[in-house]
């Protein structure tokens, strides 16, 4: 059924049926509306919170939001997922981003690698010390190992590493799954990476250990902020959250100055209670000269909190050099397909967040392996921004969790860490810091969501 009213208020009081779908057109405002259930709509109007779905002949078809009804849907039909990036969304550049209906945490990288240099190739016996770090002193100190070698070619200096890894009176090395790999003229040595104090290995009298894990993608630390501020965490990813966590009296000098604040700049917000100069736990008032620029009370708090909203579009930094450091598709394209084996033959993912993106199949030309990503930054602040689940209880707060909620996938709270496939620096990764509605860096052994993603051409 298609309708046309002249005004919201003639739209919002006239009865819709339960049965059967409506198209209307409301001249006021020039807007097009879906009521009714299941209303499928075409690529060019799949609105942020539409259910992606495949039809018995694999073709795509998109169902208008609030409008997908599992009971009267269609049995032949596979649900994929919800348009979590619309035609309407306010940073639609011509594609849509479709959700997976599931998802979940993944490590961003299972292994750590290291490039060893410092030996001789010589064909005489030789050593080198690893001094690595082991959980059987928690971590807290390196421990020296001499390993032995005799080689004159790099295949014979892995092959004498590997059986040095293998040896079970160093059971560390098995336990931690150290690999040596020939790699061009290089040797890498890799392993299981489970603690962050191994990243920082090393080597000594004959070896020495570089850090070199995925040099194929470049890493970033720096993210502009409207405060023109341009590196490290705090960069506002969720304003719900951010306003919901650092609303509180905060005992943390990074969120609550204990000495006078003279710059407009920070790096991280600071919470209302120190900003109106009323906290316990600052030890007078620190940020008089903020409010002298920003304002008193809670609006010049809240316009405080804005200056630490990123800047975007933009052509520098992480989010927007991305010819230097990747996007969505370039970065999972490179991480999704690599592998690690282990001592005993296993193949694992090298890089589980991308690989569960990269490894995504549905039955359509668009969907099979390797069209799936891991969001680059830019897109995870798309994405996280449009949320409201969390700090609201209700998950029809955002379409995004209306959608999921309707098709029974995975809830997206505005609590959650949501990975992203860019590089913070050698051993962290950026991600949506869902405790305190900021972007961080992260240990990239540690697991956190991976949203994985379509992105699809719509205008």
């Amino acid at each position: 059924m298609i309708k046309y009213y002249e005004t919201e208020a003639e739209y919002a009081a006239d009865a819709k049926s339960a049965f059967e779908s409506q198209i209307s057109l409301v001249g006021e405002s020039n807007e097009v509306k879906f009521d009714g259930r299941n209303v499928i709509v075409g690529i060019k109007s799949a609105k942020t919170g539409s259910v992606a779905v495949l039809d018995g002949n694999s073709a795509l078809h998109f169902v208008a939001p609030k409008t997908f009804n599992s009971a009267s849907f269609m049995s032949n039909y596979t649900v994929v997922g919800v348009v979590a990036i619309g035609v309407d969304h306010p940073d639609y550049r011509g594609k849509i981003a479709i959700l997976r209906k599931t998802f979940t945490s993944k490590a961003w990288s299972y292994i750590y690698s290291f490039k060893l240099t410092g030996y001789t190739l010589d064909g005489t016996d030789r050593t080198g010390v690893l001094s690595i770090y082991e959980a059987s002193n928690s971590w807290a100190a390196k421990v020296d190992y001499t390993v032995a070698y005799n080689a004159s070619t790099l295949d014979e200096l892995v092959a004498d590493l590997n059986t040095f890894f293998r040896d079970t009176t160093n059971t560390v090395f098995q336990t931690q799954d150290w690999v040596a790999v020939k790699n061009g003229e290089d040797v890498n040595l890799v392993l299981h990476l489970t603690n962050a104090a191994q990243r920082n290995n090393s080597g000594k009298t004959g070896f020495a250990l570089t850090a070199n894990l995925l040099p194929e993608i470049a890493a970033n630390a720096t993210m502009l902020r409207r405060n023109g501020n341009r590196g490290a965490d705090g960069t506002i990813t969720n304003w719900d959250k951010a306003i919901s966590y650092f609303s509180a009296d905060l005992n943390n000098a990074s969120y609550n100055p204990t000495s006078a604040v003279t710059s407009p700049k920070r790096e991280t917000p600071i919470c209302k209670p120190g900003y109106l100069g009323t906290s316990q736990y600052s030890g007078g008032d620190q940020c008089a000269a903020l409010r002298a620029i920003y304002g008193d009370g809670e609006a010049g708090w809240k316009k405080f909190m804005e200056s630490f909203l990123p800047v975007r579009p933009t052509e520098y930094g992480i989010v927007g050099d991305k010819e230097s450091y990747g996007d969505s598709a370039r970065n999972t394209a490179i991480m999704g397909p690599k592998t690690f084996t282990k001592q005993d033959g296993t193949v694992v993912a090298a890089f589980p967040a991308a690989a569960d993106c990269y490894n995504t199949t549905f039955s359509h030309e668009a969907m099979g392996k390797g069209k799936w990503v891991l969001p680059d930054m830019d897109t995870v602040f798309s994405i996280m921004k449009m949320i409201h689940y969390g700090t609201n209880a209700s998950k029809k707060s955002d379409p995004i969790n209306e959608a999921l909620e309707a098709i029974g996938g995975t809830a997206l709270p505005n609590s959650s860490n949501v990975w992203s496939s860019s590089r913070c620096n050698t051993s962290y990764a950026w991600y949506s810091f869902g405790s305190f509605g900021f972007a961080g860096g992260g240990g990239v052994g540690s697991s956190r969501l991976a949203l994985p993603l379509l992105l699809l051409d719509a205008a």
